[in-house]
């Protein structure tokens, strides 16, 4: 019996709540937060200026904790059997499962629960047992205490679930098949009122008609209570069994020709004449009162009953026997018939055995063959009686190998036997066609058999039933071939199944081969099944190779095909035996008692399950009548069919076999009024009710021959053709589309009929799927879904949080980006191995890269545009005129070489070129000029500045702050530095040995800076190192986004912009444990923020970047000429020979004694310097000492290359820039 766990549940549909999903207590149980963005004031009205470039194909606003679960498309490697809930476009994962777990349904009970069915555990609680998920309380509870095995429908009714499977249940005092009610608020299990559906059983679906009655389809032909299916009227008229039952036999008879037998002291004993019965003459004869007889069988057999025929002699009949048997060596407990109370007895020890005289008066006596009957075992076993014999059947199914039967009394002076037969029930059809045989030729039509090819077969080992033989390919031997014809002599359902002998015990193992299976049709000569079965199993298996209806002896083919090791020339071939197992004859439908007739309903796979009729106390009142709902399928489908039902606009769809799908019109009363057939090819596996209809697949093909899965919603649609069979359908609604999922491998839009791919921007893994029309849908599998996909490559922005594909002329996938004006934008983009340059006005010059482009830079007074590219061993300068479209120059620098920045001096035609480079004709280290109007290079302040540059910008056309690492005469480590073309001076701004500098950017009052971990940041009058949050992030590049929506989001810096607030825009690979992996951050100066996630196209190399597009001209051209650019950088004099100071934290400030930063100035980089020709006039503010974190965490100032009285001081950013 099933112990109950559930004393103390809060059953959902007792607790009065208004309807609305669960999505906010979901989220505050887990601690999920929504993600709310800044108002970033990106719109349209910029020209859609902010944009990804590079390949982005996916893309998500990170919107709430969590959602990274549910941004990576699903791989081999994801975990795809837990529990995921879904509501409002919000993922939460409920729970995590091992791959072994397999939640095959789940269905919503009351307004906050659903019950999972399946195998497997989830937290340890069996999956089996069926768990009732309540989302209120994120709470799982199991029903039962025990698995209920497979599961295949549920049905929630108010308080009471209906289960319906695969499964057996006992309750104590009876055992229920395949069905099974829970009741919620009682929390107790009971059977249905008619148990189940008989052993072998299954229910298929559970639906719900009305409040009274509850249709159960699936593969079913009684129930466990027959008696509910017959209703007693006493009408005067006799109805005689199809079949006497005295003639009808479940069982097998075993042969016992070659059995061995102990008679000792016996005065007569003719073996064939006991096992073949002669009523008239005694077989066995003891000479005294008591005496024993000993079977030895040839091979052991597991009987189900003994029939014992009692001497023909008055003086020789036994009075009370007892069988022992070997090898359990003990008494057999035994069931019979009693003939003279009609009662079904138990005996062991001291079992009674009626004379000839008794059995023949009561014979007579009886007023039905069926009272000379029973079936037990759920009718696998017929007892029963006549006047020359009576059964005994083993209350216990054990092998037998040695039976003793032990006379313990005598109606008269002796004991004997005219005959003794074993039987079991089923039928064993030898491949060694002598265990075939009975010996007795009144039986020999009756009998199985099987045929050998002519190959040299062996017996196997001594007390096994089998036969072996040795065969090599190619040596003009036939095929071995062993052909089996189980006698079928009632018409009925059966199983059969192949047994094939364990390799271990004869050391047949490396030899074994590959044999096939046919199942033939005699009749009509075609196939009904086939095979391919190993043979190589260690110990004794069997394959099932047919379940269903026969009428007919089938023939069983078993043919070698292969060996399965090929270092083997020789396959040992092994033949056991076919075994029917008899599931029901058709003789029971026919078997009634003559005197009083009794009408019984027949059952096809359907049950019309009324719960009124049950309650009802009138004796004779019919609990399961022959409705017209009952009788459809008897009449319209095969005996024991398979068959699935479900409602759609009051028409019954029921689908099975036979190559057809009803569609049946019912009235109120659930009477058949009319029916139609849909015509298919193939069987029906499941009925799936969707959102469109009723979705129907299997075993179907369409007139293409190809696998169909059709929709019905009041018409036929076919939704699907693949070449496969349809096991599994769901349906699941995510993000405003209505999916169906088959097998776990197709996914279609139901609105489209589209068949859905997995890509980046969307993927599914669906194992069942449940909705409880409020909102919640819980599901069993994983999910992938970037809210924006197919993007092309490349995107531009709407506002903060929504954005479209740029859609380039010709499917172009920039990379690159560079404004050229309000019209027009330059685009560097691969095709074919090239890199190419593509003009947004729709312009495609011809002009071609091998290696990728890294810079582009324009001069909107010269109409000039300069390109960079390179790999990774070198670097390539080009100069174009944009009013011809043609090239100015073109200039290829040594190997290693790499370009990271370029700005243009336009009155001087030169291009200063930063990177990371060596040239010796000129001597340039990272910084080199370029004269593209003489095509020739130059030293820039005769190689004074030195090193690797990745960044060169101007504040105004005298000021160039510089980035990289990098050195000048005067100091060393120069990370950051401002350099004033007018007087040639350089301020570093930040130095240290901690590495390079990436790049940087100026916002309205700050400077940040970056490498690939930390951002630099100068604001308030201080600097402060930013690291990144998480594990193994980067930085790619970092751009300023204006808050203030009063402003021009893309002007880089305002005049009256006081109030106005930026935040940090971070492009490249964020790593954190809260956020999972994410390809943008917002940075406010205080607080990070996830903005979102992205994916990359397969067929891009390029990593996405932000690009900005807007005019960039004033950071990047400037109109002062270069007075003399072979100068050497000179230092600021400074007014203070004091050292400058440093600070132990990690923030090092400066603080002036002057007035505060004006809010109006943008990034205040230049020299406040007065140079006077006698006497320096001396710098107004305070050092900064910069300190930087070292290795071991200490910070420490910087440590200049000189005497610390003779070192410059380093000036405040805030007191080096200018006005703008």
């Amino acid at each position: 019996m099933f112990v109950h766990r559930l004393w103390t549940l809060a059953f959902p549909f007792l607790v009065e709540i208004s309807k609305a999903s669960q999505l906010e207590n979901i989220k505050s149980l887990l601690d999920i937060e929504d993600n709310v963005l800044p108002n970033l004031n990106i719109s349209q009205n910029n020209s859609n200026a902010v944009q990804i470039l590079g390949g982005v194909d996916a893309l998500s606003f990170y919107e709430y904790t969590g959602q990274q679960n549910f941004t990576k498309e699903i791989g081999p490697e994801t975990s795809s059997h837990g529990l995921v809930y879904y509501s409002n476009n919000t993922y939460i994962q409920l729970e995590d499962a091992s791959d072994d777990t397999r939640i095959d349904k789940i269905t919503p009970f009351g307004v906050d629960s659903f019950i999972l069915s399946g195998s497997g555990t989830i937290n340890n609680i069996s999956v089996g047992n069926q768990i009732l998920y309540n989302l209120s309380t994120l709470s799982m509870t199991p029903i039962f205490n025990q698995s209920l095995g497979a599961v295949q429908a549920v049905l929630a009714d108010n308080s009471s679930i209906y289960f319906g499977g695969n499964f057996s249940y006992n309750n104590g005092s009876m055992t229920g098949y395949s069905a099974l009610i829970w009741d919620s608020i009682s929390n107790t299990t009971q059977l249905l009122p008619f148990g189940g559906f008989g052993e072998n059983s299954s229910v298929n679906s559970i639906v719900k008609l009305n409040n009274d009655n509850i249709l159960f389809a699936g593969q079913f032909y009684t129930l466990d209570d027959p008696s509910a299916l017959i209703s007693s009227s006493n009408n005067g008229t006799n109805s005689t069994s199809s079949l006497n039952a005295t003639t009808l036999e479940l069982g097998q008879r075993i042969p016992l020709r070659y059995a061995s037998w102990d008679s000792q002291g016996s005065t007569t004993f003719a073996s064939d004449s006991l096992v073949c019965p002669n009523t008239n003459e005694d077989a066995w004869l003891y000479p005294d009162t008591s005496g024993s007889l000993v079977c030895n069988l040839p091979y052991e057999v597991s009987p189900t009953k003994i029939r014992l025929y009692n001497s023909q002699s008055s003086d020789s009949e036994i009075s009370v026997f007892q069988i022992l048997t070997d090898p359990s060596s003990s008494i057999m407990n035994l069931t019979y018939l009693d003939p003279l109370s009609g009662e079904l007895k138990n005996c062991d020890e001291f079992c009674p055995l009626y004379s000839r005289a008794t059995l023949l008066s009561a014979s007579q006596n009886v007023s039905s063959s069926m009272d000379m009957i029973t079936f037990i075992d759920n009718n696998k076993t017929d007892v029963k009686w006549t006047s020359d014999f009576q059964d005994f059947a083993f209350v216990n199914e054990l092998p037998v190998s040695s039976l003793k039967f032990v006379a313990l009394n005598s109606y008269g002076g002796s004991v004997g036997l005219s005959g003794l037969e074993l039987y079991q029930d089923t039928f064993s059809t030898y491949a060694n066609d002598s265990l075939n045989e009975y010996g007795c030729s009144a039986l020999t039509n009756d009998s199985s058999s099987s045929t050998l090819s002519s190959n040299d077969w062996y017996n196997g080992l001594t007390g096994e039933s089998y036969i072996a033989a040795k065969y090599v390919p190619d040596q003009n031997e036939p095929i071995p071939r062993v052909k089996f014809y189980p006698n079928i002599i009632h018409p009925g359902h059966y199983t059969i199944n192949m047994y094939t002998p364990g390799c271990l015990q004869d050391n047949t193992c490396s030899a074994r081969g590959i044999v096939n299976v046919t199942m033939w049709n005699q009749q009509n000569n075609t196939i009904m099944k086939t095979y391919l079965i190993y043979q190589n199993n260690d110990n004794l298996k069997y394959d099932q190779i047919y379940s269903g209806y026969l009428d007919f002896s089938p023939e069983i083919v078993l043919e070698y095909v292969s060996g399965i090791y090929t270092t083997n020339t020789a396959t040992v071939v092994v033949a056991d035996q076919v075994n029917v197992i008899t599931v029901s004859l058709d003789a029971f439908n026919t078997l009634s008692d003559s005197s009083n007739a009794k009408k019984e309903t027949l059952l096809n796979g359907i049950l019309q399950y009324q719960k009124s009729n049950f309650t009802n106390t009138r004796l004779n009142e019919t609990k399961v009548g022959n409705t017209t709902l009952n009788l459809f399928p008897v009449k319209n489908y095969p005996k024991n069919s398979s068959l699935y039902a479900d409602i759609y606009d009051n028409k019954l769809v029921i689908g099975g076999v036979s190559n057809r799908i009803s569609i049946v019109d019912l009235n109120d009363d659930f009477e058949v009024t009319s029916s139609k057939n849909q015509t298919i090819q193939g069987d029906v596996h499941g009925i799936t009710k969707t959102n469109q209809g009723l979705l129907i697949f299997g075993d179907i093909l369409s007139s293409d021959n190809q696998s169909a899965v059709f929709l019905f919603n009041g018409s036929f649609e076919n939704v699907f053709n693949q070449s496969r069979t349809v096991n599994s359908a769901l349906n699941i609604s995510l993000a405003n589309n209505d999916f169906i999922v088959l097998d776990n491998d197709y996914v279609i839009n139901a609105s489209s009929n589209a068949l859905i791919r997995n890509s980046s921007s969307f993927s599914l893994s669906l194992w069942a799927a449940g909705n409880n029309g409020d909102g919640d849908v819980l599901f069993s599998g994983a999910v992938s879904h970037m809210q924006y996909g197919n993007l092309n490559g490349s995107v531009r922005f709407l506002n903060e949080n929504e954005i479209e594909p740029l859609n380039l002329e010709g499917g172009i996938v920039p990379y690159l980006g560079a404004y050229l004006n309000e019209s027009a934008t330059a685009y560097a983009y691969e095709v074919d191995s090239l890199n190419k340059i593509y003009f947004s006005n729709e312009v495609y010059p011809s002009w071609n890269w091998s290696s990728g482009i890294t810079q582009m830079l324009y001069a909107d007074n010269q109409t000039l545009l300069a390109v960079s590219a390179g790999s990774s061993t070198t670097a390539e300068l080009s100069i174009f005129d944009l009013r011809n479209l043609t090239m100015i120059a073109n200039e290829t620098l040594g190997s290693n070489a790499r370009i990271n920045a370029l700005v243009n001096f336009e009155k001087n035609c030169s291009m200063l070129v930063g990177g990371d480079f060596q040239m010796t004709e000129p001597n340039c280290t990272g910084l080199c000029l370029y004269n593209y109007e003489s095509k020739s290079w130059s030293t820039f302040l005769n190689n004074t500045i030195f090193g690797e540059i990745t960044q060169l910008s101007f504040t105004n056309s005298s000021e160039l702050i510089i980035s990289g690492l990098f050195e000048t005469k005067e100091y060393q480590s120069i990370r950051l530095g401002s350099f004033n073309l007018t007087n040639s001076t350089m301020v570093p701004l930040l130095s240290g040995s901690e590495g390079k500098l990436n790049s940087f950017t100026v916002t309205e009052d700050s400077i940040v800076a970056w490498n690939d971990t930390s951002l630099f940041i100068y604001r308030n009058q201080e600097w402060n190192i930013t690291s990144l949050p998480g594990n193994d992030s980067s930085i790619s590049s970092v751009s300023a986004i204006y808050t203030d929506i009063e402003s021009n989001t893309l002007n880089k810096r305002g005049i009256n912009n006081v109030n106005n607030g930026s935040i940090l825009l971070l492009n490249g690979n964020f790593n954190i444990s809260q956020y999972g992996y994410l390809q943008s951050m917002l940075f406010d100066f205080q607080k990070w923020t996830p903005y979102f996630i992205s994916e990359t196209t397969n067929t891009s190399n390029y990593n996405p970047i932000i690009f900005i597009n807007r005019d960039v001209s004033t950071e990047f051209n400037s109109q002062s000429p270069l007075a003399n650019v072979n100068i050497t950088v000179t230092s600021p004099l400074s007014t203070s020979s004091q050292p400058p100071s440093s600070s132990a934290s990690s923030e090092s400030k400066s603080k002036s004694k002057k007035k505060k930063i004006g809010r109006g100035f943008v990034v205040l980089i230049g020299l406040a310097l007065a140079l006077g020709t006698v006497s320096v006039l001396g710098i107004a503010g305070v050092i900064l000492a910069y300190v930087f974190k070292d290795p071991e965490g200490d910070y420490k100032p910087i440590k200049p290359r000189i005497d610390e009285n003779e070192m410059l001081d380093t000036v405040p950013p805030e007191k080096l820039m200018k006005f703008v």
